[in-house]
């Protein structure tokens, strides 16, 4: 019941507007989507509101727009390059533990 729901809602978002699959002409890429015109308006919305509550309306918080590209030097000093773990997912029945994208293709992308 629940698989049914969720393909009646995806195959409405789709006829909206709001989301298609990715590279969906040359056979999708599973488990990413693009923003159709209405969900990247919806998208845009959410984001603003958010800003507008947890950054304008604040006294003590500022905004920064840096390069997403760093040197290791800035990972190390900041404890990312330290503390990075790979997402594990977990055996119900054999309680082992093992990478995601090494298990699941779709979380590679």
């Amino acid at each position: 019941m629940a698989q049914d729901i969720m393909e009646q809602l995806v195959s409405l978002a789709k006829r909206r507007g709001f989301v298609y699959p990715s590279a969906e002409l040359y056979g999708g890429t599973g488990a990413v989507w693009d923003f159709g015109p209405y969900g990247n308006r919806m998208k845009n919305n959410i984001k603003s509101l958010w800003y507008h509550r947890f950054v304008q309306e604040r006294d003590d918080i500022v905004d920064i727009d840096s390069a997403i590209l760093t040197r290791r030097e800035v990972l190390a000093a900041s404890g990312h390059e330290k503390q990075f773990n790979d997402m594990m997912v977990e055996c119900k029945k054999c309680k082992q533990r093992f990478r995601a994208d090494h298990e699941i293709p779709e979380a590679k992308d």
